[in-house]
């Protein structure tokens, strides 16, 4: 009797369930199965690499700051005017002062070397855990700035 009893029970949960999910699959407005993404990185911004000609309109923004993620010896070689370095691996040592006087929803742009290169968006990573909510990756970085024959300064102090 009891078997029969529990038998039947799961029967009606599995077929409920399955009617459950087949109604959600053709609804318009389903809702999510999966988990929402937990990178601080995405969360308003879907999508937050920009492109040449929209960093180029950004630069003439005042108020934006430039990050260079690169090392310390590829920005003394050369770096984008205005552009201050923070390596992303060195985030905890260096940030206090290469922050410092910037406002969390002050718009802030990283670079690296290039598409290849990964260091600016764990960069963006780093910022938007700490608090920074407008943080978007020139992803052409280095790379397509010197490839459009951008202006460059070499030098080691931050600008």
């Amino acid at each position: 009797m009891w078997k029969k009893w529990i038998l039947e029970s799961i029967g009606i949960v599995f077929f409920a369930t399955g009617i459950a999910l087949l109604i959600n699959f053709y609804r318009p407005n389903s809702l999510s199965l999966l988990p929402p993404s937990t990178s601080p990185l995405n969360e308003g911004y879907p999508n937050n690499s920009i492109s040449f000609s929209t960093f180029q309109e950004k630069l003439k923004k005042p108020g934006t700051i430039i990050l260079d993620a690169r090392s310390p010896e590829e920005f003394q070689q050369g770096h984008i005017p205005g552009a201050k370095n923070l390596p992303y691996y060195e985030f905890s040592d260096k940030a206090p002062s290469v922050l410092q006087g910037i406002a969390f929803d002050q718009e802030i742009i990283t670079y690296c070397e290039g598409l290849e290169c990964s260091n600016a968006e764990d960069l963006a990573f780093l910022l938007k855990e700490n608090g920074y909510t407008k943080v978007k990756v020139f992803e052409g970085g280095w790379e397509e700035w010197t490839a459009h024959q951008m202006p460059i300064k070499k030098g080691k102090n931050n600008d």
